[in-house]
């Protein structure tokens, strides 16, 4: 019995290391590598930059909300791979817009190009948090053409 428990504590604090990593990752670290990003946007004016601000930081408290929800292990890491993949698709559509725009205008909108490269820092910072191997099928699956 003693042996159940003594597993149960380690599954226990392997996911609360988890959960506080996440609430660590998703945190400082992520706001200031978007000031970093924001502050090489020259021509923006401040009300544009906390528009962008304001975009991503809705995007990462919904996930950052929902993987800190999480009653278990299981739970989170499910939690994890979905606000990855959900970002990583999110990322996708943004640069497909920046691609689509060019074509026709010869430059994508300004706030597109940095809404989209403060998202992908999103998909950065969830990405180490999840297996290669769940890293590799998602990126396979989202790559893929429907038919």
């Amino acid at each position: 019995m003693a042996q159940d428990v003594g597993e149960s504590t380690g599954v226990d604090s392997e996911f609360e290391k988890l959960k506080q990593r996440v609430r660590t990752d998703l945190g400082d670290p992520l706001e200031e590598q978007w000031t970093e990003v924001l502050e090489q946007w020259p021509e923006a004016s401040p009300s544009e930059r906390q528009a962008v601000r304001q975009y991503v930081t809705e995007l990462r408290d919904r996930v950052l909300n929902s993987l800190l929800a999480a009653d278990t292990a299981d739970e989170l890491k499910r939690g994890l791979a979905l606000g990855y993949a959900e970002m990583k698709c999110h990322w996708t559509m943004l640069n497909t817009r920046i691609q689509h725009q060019t074509a026709q205008n010869g430059r994508p909108d300004e706030p597109l190009i940095y809404r989209a490269t403060c998202v992908s820092l999103i998909v950065q910072t969830l990405e180490p948090l999840l297996s290669r191997e769940h890293v590799q099928n998602l990126a396979s699956f989202l790559a893929e053409p429907l038919s």
